[in-house]
């Protein structure tokens, strides 16, 4: 079949892509379609999306005619009995139901159009980046990450639920990808040509480093966790794919930034559990021995790469013996502050601990 006039009404009237859009059947051919008719990517989205959000109300619509019993109550109660008003033909009920339906299509259709305009979402993003070159699209529902690997070496585990494009070629300056769901990436360096993840509203730009990314488009926010080098984030909104630095928030290993779709704000924090970016080697020290707690804490610092602040001056003679283990950072901290009697909070994603000092 050939889709080259095939409009997004086409589409809607199509049985085999509605079957492929509800039911995932014959998910391979209408991948290879997408691939075979670039100019259609876009409109093939939209008719998903329109085919899924119509099914979804379909499924809560708590208000269901039965119109044989209906007219039957209705021939009931109107027989052996002159009406005041001559009641409508069972024809005209039908119609009036058929028209009641198709108006609350187009309600439906209307409310989509308004939800999806007003939010920087996965369509929009790969509708406007087609417009400069073709692009491939991955789709994955398996509960096994999906395994992408791009021509710059970059890798793309793309999670349960996920869609994720990306040009087969990437430009000379730039190298431009789009994530609807959860994907984690390590991406290969260059610093002549930026690595981008647009995801809704937030766009995550690096040069070399390994990160994840959740941007559900249903989901009130969009979370970026940086595991090793470092990236900047920043809103985009509307959509515009050009970088702009003076929006940028710098984010570094165990650190992550939350962004809030309806109050549009950014929120920089540690992750739940920050992991060691290089492990304890060879000779390295693990064993302190009545040393004083600030040479623990920078041995810590340094591992795990989290800034952790403190009075270096209080601290002086607060002495420990410990050995630094594989447990979580967090749990390491607060055995080494009950030891010392002193308390720790997180600030701006940076630990800072708090003292009188030990006598």
């Amino acid at each position: 079949m050939l889709y080259n006039d095939f409009t997004l009404q086409d589409f809607l009237n199509d049985d085999a892509f509605i079957r492929w859009a509800l039911h995932n059947e014959q998910d391979a051919y209408w991948q290879q379609v997408m691939v075979d008719y670039p100019a259609k990517q876009a409109i093939i989205r939209q008719a998903l999306q329109l085919i899924q959000e119509l099914h979804r109300a379909e499924e809560n619509q708590t208000l269901v005619v039965n119109e044989e019993r209906t007219w039957q109550r209705i021939s009931e109660k109107t027989i052996d009995s002159e009406p005041l008003v001559r009641w409508p033909t069972k024809r005209y009920w039908t119609r009036a139901i058929a028209v009641c339906s198709i108006i609350a299509v187009l309600a439906v259709g209307w409310l989509w159009v308004e939800h999806t305009t007003s939010k920087t979402i996965y369509t929009k993003l790969v509708t406007k980046a087609s417009e400069k070159s073709i692009l491939i699209e991955k789709v994955n529902r398996s509960d096994t990450p999906l395994k992408i690997s791009l021509e710059d070496g970059s890798v793309v585990y793309l999670k349960k639920n996920s869609r994720f494009s990306y040009p087969a070629h990437f430009s000379s300056k730039s190298r431009e990808t789009f994530l609807s769901g959860e994907a984690f990436f390590q991406i290969a360096p260059n610093p002549k040509k930026p690595f981008y993840v647009y995801a809704n509203e937030l766009v995550t730009q690096v040069l070399g480093t390994s990160f994840d990314i959740k941007a559900f488009e249903n989901d009130q926010q969009v979370l970026v966790k940086v595991r090793t080098g470092r990236v900047s984030v920043y809103n985009q909104d509307p959509i515009r794919l050009v970088s702009d630095e003076s929006q940028h928030l710098i984010l570094l290993p165990n650190q992550q930034v939350v962004f809030n779709r309806q109050t549009e704000s950014l929120s920089k924090q540690l992750v739940e559990e920050p992991v060691p970016i290089q492990p304890l080697v060879g000779n390295e020290k693990r064993y302190f021995e009545d040393v004083p707690v600030t040479t623990v804490l920078q041995a810590l610092e340094k591992r795990y790469g989290v800034r952790i602040l403190y009075n270096e001056e209080l601290l002086a003679k607060c002495i420990i013996t410990t050995t630094l283990s594989d447990q979580s950072l967090i749990n390491q901290l607060e055995v080494i502050c009950q030891t010392i009697g002193a308390t720790y909070k997180e600030m701006d994603a940076q630990l800072v601990v708090e003292s009188a000092g030990c006598p």
